[in-house]
This record gives structure tokens, C-alpha cells and sequence, in this order.
């Protein structure tokens, strides 16, 4: 049978879905009279909702929208892929509270919520990027990766207590959960080396990113974790966007803000992670060296320059998995200027 061309369709059905813990409640747009049904979320309600949708409508005429809000919603999205329907989406939960706002939205529920969803992905999924599900393996290291991180914030508070302690019996106490906190951490980040090494894919891409100066082997790690599809991305830029390192401008008429803050919508792991890399290749990495001389020649505070540097170490990134060649300085894109 010859392969449908999904994109040779416009969508007429629009799914619009609430997740929660135990409920997932939906809400159709189209052509027909609206139609919304509540299903648990388990394995049982999904596959009544996936009946529920064979009823209404054909899966190539279907897209489905739910709020990117954590674990309680992958096997619903995961099941309606299989279902291969039109497309679904994954939105930042921003996106639909700002929707509601210019709506001038006035009620508040479960059900409305999914009618808001409904509404947000019939006005706006041209625009929106399609979701695809990941490997297993890298569900696995970014699971590993983000436990990992959470482990790391817990031994640096520790050691701040450890440091701040006048009981000796206190003292001994937090240095044993530092010891063990630090064990653990080694024990997870072997294990994601060992599934990076087990997958010529993922291999590839940790030794593309690893070429980079200043990048170490943690911070290959956590990028392999954190990023999309690389294919999913028209540019650079868009991939700062995602991990949410692009200026925000706020000005308007004669008033506005004398400083340009980051927009912060993406992944804050992925933020942290290149702080320190963006340290690093401040000071060893003679391009970004240099990028960083002229920024703070121009008036830029440190921080905003650190910023910059950690917006350029993406660009750098992208172009690299893009082009699937390792970190050349000769290579036209690795020293152009970005604004701060």
C-alpha cells in the first residue's frame, strides 16, 4: 500500500486534551457539532479514548494538542502516534494560558481547559512544531540525566549545611550523605555513558558535541539528554529559542527596559548545563574569548556576555549535528558574531 503525504492534508478534527494524574479529559473541534468525553488515565481509558476517536473521525484528519506538563501524559501521546493520526502537538503550558488570556477566558475547569486546548490548536497549528516520540534509549539517559542533576543539587545544599555545622555529630552526618550522594551520582552518569556507547547514533552526536572547546563530558551528556531532533529546528536561532536563550525586548513608546533579558521558555536543564562550559570557553576557547572581549568592549555586563557565550555555544552545537562534522574554527559559522 502506498504511504499516505500527511502534509498533502489539512486537519478538519482538532483534539484537545487536559491530562492529569488519574483523568484526560477531551474536547473535539470540527466540522461537526463539538463533542468532549472524559477517560482515565491508564491503560484501559487510553485504549477507550483511541475508540472514542475511531468513531469521530479518520486519524489522517485528526491533530491533537495536550500542555507539556511531565510523565502524566506520555503514554497518551505515545498511543495517539501509534494511532498515526495528523499530527499531535506538545505546547509549553504557557502558550495556552496566554491563548485563554487573550480570549479573556472566565472559566476555570477540567473540561474548559480542554476546550481551550481545542480552540488553541484550531487557530494556531500552523505554526506549532509537530511532537515525535524518542528512543527508548534516549528516554532512558534523559531520565538518568535529570535524576542525576536533582542528586547534584541535593549534595550542594549538603555541603553548604556541612559547612555551616558546629556539631560535630551533625557534621558526620551530612559528610556520609555527601559521600553516598556523590557515589550515586557516578554510578548514574556510568550508566549513561555505557547507553550512549551502546548506540552508534548516540555515540555520534556525544563525540560531535564533545569536539566543541570547553565542553566536557557531563555537559555532552545532558545535551544528548535534553535535545530534540536536531532535523525538527530550521536554524540555530530556533534552537536558542527552544532552550530559551534569545533576548527578550520589552519596549514601548518612550518607556522600556534598559537591560534585555533572556526569555527563559525551554529546557532550564539545558540552561544549566551551559553555564559553565560558557565559563570555561570565556576564558580557553580563543573564538568565544575573543566574542566576549568585544561584547564587554561594547558595555556588556558579565553576566549578559556569559549569556551569549552560552547562546553561541548552541549555535555551535547546531551546526554540528546539522552538518555532522566536528568543531572546525576555519569553518564559516563558528567565529560570525551573535548580538547580546
Amino acid at each position: 500500500m502506498k504511504p499516505i503525504n500527511k502534509s498533502a492534508f489539512t486537519p478538519e478534527f482538532f483534539l484537545g486534551i487536559d491530562v492529569g494524574k488519574a483523568d484526560l479529559f477531551c474536547h473535539i473541534l470540527g466540522p461537526k457539532k463539538p463533542v468532549a468525553c472524559r477517560f482515565d488515565n491508564s491503560e484501559k481509558g487510553i485504549t477507550e479514548l483511541i475508540t472514542w476517536l475511531e468513531k469521530t473521525a479518520a486519524p489522517i484528519e485528526l491533530a491533537a494538542c495536550l500542555e507539556q506538563t511531565g510523565h502524566y501524559g506520555i503514554k497518551i501521546s505515545k498511543a495517539l502516534h501509534q494511532h498515526q493520526i495528523h499530527s499531535l502537538f506538545l505546547v509549553n503550558p504557557r502558550q495556552i494560558k496566554a491563548f485563554g488570556e487573550q480570549k479573556l477566558r472566565r472559566n476555570k475547569s477540567d473540561t474548559a481547559d480542554a476546550k481551550l486546548i481545542a480552540r488553541f490548536l484550531q487557530s494556531e497549528h500552523s505554526e506549532l512544531r509537530p511532537w515525535e516520540p524518542r528512543s527508548i534509549e534516549n528516554e532512558r539517559i534523559t531520565e538518568l540525566s535529570r535524576y542525576s542533576e536533582s542528586i547534584v543539587r541535593e549534595v550542594a545544599k549538603l555541603k553548604t549545611k556541612c559547612e555551616s555545622a558546629r556539631e560535630a555529630a551533625i557534621q558526620r552526618s551530612l559528610k556520609r550523605r555527601i559521600k553516598i550522594g556523590e557515589k550515586e551520582i557516578k554510578d548514574i552518569r556510568d550508566r549513561i555513558t555505557k547507553i550512549i556507547g551502546s548506540k552508534n547514533d548516540l555515540k555520534e552526536d556525544h563525540d560531535l558535541l564533545a569536539s566543541i572547546p570547553g565542553m566536557g563530558p557531563i555537559t555532552c551528556q545532558i545535551m544528548v539528554a535534553e535535545f530534540p531532533e536536531i532535523a525538527l529546528f530550521k536554524s540555530a536561532r530556533e534552537l536558542a529559542a527552544w532552550a530559551g536563550l534569545t533576548p527578550r525586548h520589552f519596549v514601548s513608546g518612550t518607556s522600556g527596559r534598559t537591560t534585555t533579558p533572556i526569555t527563559k521558555i525551554g529546557s532550564a536543564n539545558l540552561r544549566r548545563a551551559l553555564f559553565m562550559p560558557a565559563m570555561n570557553a570565556r576564558v580557553f576557547n580563543p573564538l568565544l574569548k575573543e566574542f566576549g572581549d568585544r561584547l564587554e568592549a561594547n558595555g556588556k555586563k558579565r553576566k549578559q556576555v556569559i549569556i551569549a557565550i552560552m547562546r553561541k555555544l548552541i549555535h555551535q552545537a547546531y551546526g554540528i549535528l546539522k552538518s555532522r562534522e566536528p568543531y572546525n574554527p576555519e569553518k564559516r559559522g563558528f567565529n560570525n558574531p551573535i548580538k547580546a
